[in-house]
């Protein structure tokens, strides 16, 4: 009998989350000691990825300590002026590593090391893969202290748990951390999708968003009319949001599933999501309406190029054949990892036979998503590799003309709103008014914001070529301009030098810093352009004046040198 209790034990122990509830795992710990409330969640839709860990307050304010969530080793320490920032990994012998990101910086024997190989590498950013032996935590110990390092929107820990064997990142929230949530999701829209045939593409699409919703109360919505499809099949969406007690923010859904005359059709649940094929996010996604509006609409059925393996199905692709006029009943329930739920419950039917037209564009260029194909015209190539795409598309592209300007001429290539899996190819042939300034040409591209961004590319043989993953529209740029180096002053208590480095277009590529003719390290946030210098005593002798020399390159070969002294 006590065998068997001990095994009941051990199983419930290791017991994974199933519909959405909260496991029994209890190896981890909170890494920060203050009380959790969340900024952003595993799973949220972001551009080009699925949010892959949680992201945790911390009072508004870098500092917060941050400690081991399990006893494990540090395998990886990672140091980006973007990204994830400052970043610690910790393997743990349950099969799970934790990773803490945006750090501002670590305890004292971390922060040696990593100094060391940032000198011996002359470089600020490092990916430090480490023995076993090297740094060993019990569950609990100091690691860190919390910042806002990196590609982070203000301070907060990025924390992580993923399977150690594939580095797969797992939905942090199933592992039983002290946090509340008692509010169900919330529906914002119903996005009906009508196409022609089963095959869901872009060509044979008519998109109908429906808001605002009615709210019968805190969990249950529904529509004032009925929908009426004016296609064959029918695909859903929905705009939806969850959020957590003792917090504003808009966090991303656990699960949804579709309900079609009371049997189950389509749904989906965020558990995990391999890097790998985090980016089909944009098939998953209406990848128009994120891009363009900031909408978080989800998709309850299935684009034909999406490898992401979170779905349940009745149907392989989801769309439903409206094989009569009657109505049918549909639901929709969302779920968030704590079990709370809410409900979207409409009708819909297909139009009368007579009316039941989709209005479809003349096809020109029709591009399939496992083909791909080439285009060639007026000095412009493109390249659209097979599987490039998640559905079939109606291309569009041109070459528009300018006046006499050297760079009035504009490339249409496709629309924003559709998304690209893998990169394609673009080249335009064009001659540069001044041949030795053709290593500064490169595209521009309008954004959504309908701004000037740097799109990059190579000039060589006359031809400008660009790989991307952004259709849109593209000017050729010429950047001449060097960066600009602002001195912010040297703060005498924290013994840092301060300076800003911006650049007008094609931005930062790399920058170098040098104390008395020495390399020595300056930390870059690329985020905010702050260069800072924090005086190493070790390195550096006290009580005499020291010059300082910093270079700095943009992604165009154009190159600022800052000269100045300070005492120390």
């Amino acid at each position: 009998m006590l065998k068997f209790l001990t095994n009941l034990s051990l199983f419930l122990f290791i017991i994974v989350s199933v519909e959405g509830q909260v496991s029994e795992q209890k190896d981890f710990q909170s890494p920060l000691k203050i009380p959790l409330f969340l900024s952003g969640n595993f799973g949220e839709l972001r551009a080009g990825h699925f949010h892959a860990g949680i992201d945790l307050k911390t009072l508004g304010k870098i500092g917060q300590p941050v400690s081991a969530s399990a006893g494990g080793y540090i395998s990886r320490i990672k140091i980006q002026s973007g990204a994830y920032g400052q970043a610690l990994y910790l393997t743990h012998p349950n099969g799970y590593t934790t990773v803490y990101a945006h750090l501002d910086h670590f305890i004292p024997e971390i922060e040696k090391y990593v100094r060391e190989q940032q000198y011996t590498k002359q470089s600020y950013e490092v990916d430090l893969m480490l023995p076993q032996n090297k740094f060993v935590f019990k569950q609990g110990d100091l690691l860190a202290y919390s910042g806002n390092t990196g590609r982070s929107g203000g301070p907060h820990l990025h924390f992580e748990i993923r399977n150690t064997s594939d580095q797969e990142p797992l939905n942090a929230l199933m592992f039983q951390f002290p946090i509340t949530d008692n509010i169900s999701p919330e529906f914002r829209a119903l996005v009906c999708y009508a196409y022609r045939n089963a095959e869901a593409n872009a060509i044979q699409c008519e998109r109908t968003m429906i808001n605002p919703l009615q709210k019968l109360n805190d969990t249950c919505y529904t529509l004032k009319n009925q929908v009426i499809v004016n296609g064959t099949y029918l695909g859903v969406g929905a705009e939806i949001y969850d959020f957590l007690d003792g917090s504003a923010n808009k966090c991303g859904v656990y699960s949804m599933k579709l309900y079609i005359d009371d049997e189950f059709y389509y749904g989906f649940s965020i558990d995990g999501v391999s890097f790998s094929v985090s980016r089909y996010v944009n098939a998953h996604m209406d990848y128009d309406l994120k891009t363009n509006q900031g909408k978080s609409v989800h998709r309850l059925f299935g684009l034909p190029h999406n490898e992401l393996s979170i779905y349940q199905s009745s149907d392989r692709k989801g769309i439903y054949p409206l094989k009569d006029f009657g109505p049918h009943k549909a639901k929709i329930v969302a779920a968030d990892v704590y079990g709370n739920q809410s409900t979207l419950s409409f009708t819909f039917r297909r139009k009368p036979a007579e009316a039941d037209e989709i209005s479809v564009p003349e096809i020109k260029y029709l591009v399939d998503w496992d083909k791909g194909r080439s285009f060639e015209e007026d000095g412009l190539r493109i390249d659209i590799p097979p599987r490039a795409l998640y559905q079939d598309i109606n291309f569009n592209y041109s070459v528009k003309k300018g006046g006499e300007g050297v760079f009035d001429d504009s490339l249409e290539i496709h629309e924003d709103s559709e998304g690209l899996q893998n990169s394609i190819t673009i080249r335009y042939a064009f001659e540069p008014p001044v041949d030795s300034l053709s290593d500064k040409l490169l595209f521009g591209r309008i954004n959504g914001d309908k701004q000037l961004v740097a799109g990059g590319g190579e000039y060589a043989d006359g031809v400008l070529t660009l790989t991307t993953r952004n259709f849109g529209k593209y000017v050729v740029y010429m950047d001449t301009v060097p960066p600009k180096i602002t001195w912010n002053g040297y703060d005498a208590a924290a013994k840092t030098i301060n300076l800003k480095i911006t650049d007008e277009f094609s931005g930062i590529r790399d920058y170098e810093g040098y104390i008395d003719g020495k390399w020595a390290l300056f930390s870059f946030d690329s985020k905010s352009g702050g260069l800072a210098y924090t005086v190493d005593e070790e390195r550096l002798e006290k009580g005499k004046q020291h010059k300082m020399k910093v270079i700095v390159n943009d992604s165009k070969g154009n190159q600022a040198t800052y000269i100045g002294s300070f005492t120390y």
